[in-house]
């Protein structure tokens, strides 16, 4: 008989897809505790940009990773710089909704917001809700900063890789699988709980990569065991955990390590090949706090700051010697995505 994970309701709000809006202070997560917060060098620019920024004493952070990564890289900030830092965190479509709605308003919030890449940030370039952040005069940017990972002509620059993994549940799954082809093995029918593929650019930038690697016969096979889908990532790792089913895609180091520090029997595993999310930062252009903003936006395009960012959130740094391992996600067209669907079941 199958065992299920009793304490799943512990997360609370630890997972829940819902705002946070926190004053950071001195907590510590296991992150912070394993990885050592950078320290940036001085230097005369740098320099006029922490006074402009202490002036103002205020920062607020709008972003789509987790809350346990952005306390990590936000208590980090605060304590080299003495800057209070206040965060939303909540998925990007929903967050786009919400600094769009407040930036047509004329009440921009946000200094700085960390999303995943896409034609949003053009959007808002053009309309004059973020700034060029190779045009923001950043000690660190553009730099050193590699020139392949930035968007929109280098006024976007994406500032994290988080590569997709297989979750799986260890009480039920004797051994990690090896392959992406697991999904598509007759032995997990009605084992797998699933992210829509539309419910993120990533998500179907992983099946199209699927596609491509395996063949249609992969995707038919994967509909065959009936996967369970779900809105995001969050429910469908929870279920995982829950023992709803063996099988979860995509996985998502953060919210596998919050079930893991709950108790819950739950596990992934890297596999080849593989995509997921970039995260791109943006750079408000009317925002409550500006040099902050600006500051801020240095520490995280730094390398010493972009690769303490990477390493608590389990993701890849455009700095890193092995950036070459992760698929970059490419669009994904109508037509493609309407065959991606079709061939997974209509998900």
């Amino acid at each position: 008989m199958r065992t299920t994970w009793k304490s799943i309701g512990a997360l609370g709000a630890g997972l829940a897809l819902t705002m946070t809006l926190t004053a950071c202070g001195g907590g510590k997560d296991d992150s912070s505790q394993t990885v050592a917060a950078p320290t940036l060098q001085d230097s005369a620019e740098l320099d006029s940009l922490v006074a402009d920024a202490k002036k103002e004493n205020c920062l607020t952070l709008y972003g789509a990773p987790d809350e346990s990564i952005l306390k990590s890289v936000t208590d980090a900030f605060t304590k080299q710089y003495g800057i209070p830092v206040s965060y939303v965190r909540l998925v990007s479509a929903d967050l786009t909704q919400r600094y769009s709605s407040e930036a047509q308003a004329g009440a921009e919030v946000a200094d700085v917001i960390l999303l995943t890449s896409s034609p949003f940030y053009a959007d808002a370039l053009s309309k004059g809700w973020l700034q060029p952040v190779d045009k923001a005069g950043l000690p660190a940017f553009p730099g050193e900063f590699p020139a392949d990972y930035t968007a929109d002509d280098g006024a976007t620059p994406v500032v994290s890789l988080v590569p997709t993994t297989m979750v799986y549940n260890t009480d039920l799954v004797e051994k990690a699988p090896t392959s992406w082809e697991a999904y598509g093995d007759s032995k997990y029918k009605g084992e797998l709980l699933f992210a829509e593929p539309s419910s993120s650019p990533a998500n179907l930038s992983f099946w199209e990569l699927m596609r491509k690697t395996y063949g249609d016969d992969f995707l038919k096979a994967v509909a065959a065991n009936q996967p369970k889908w779900y809105n995001s990532a969050v429910p469908a790792t929870q279920g995982v955990a829950a023992g709803e089913g063996s099988l979860g895609f995509p996985g998502v180091a953060a919210i596998v390590k919050s079930l893991q520090a709950s108790g819950a029997p739950v596990d992934d595993t890297v596999l080849a090949p593989t995509t997921g999310p970039e995260i791109a930062l943006g750079l408000s252009a009317k925002s409550p706090c500006q040099a902050a903003g600006k500051l801020f936006s240095n520490y995280l395009l730094s390398k010493e700051g972009n690769v303490y960012f990477n390493k608590v959130s389990d993701a890849i740094s455009p700095y890193a010697d092995n950036v070459s391992d992760f698929v970059r996600p490419t669009p994904v067209d109508d037509a493609e995505k309407a065959q991606i669907e079709q061939l997974l079941g209509g998900a």
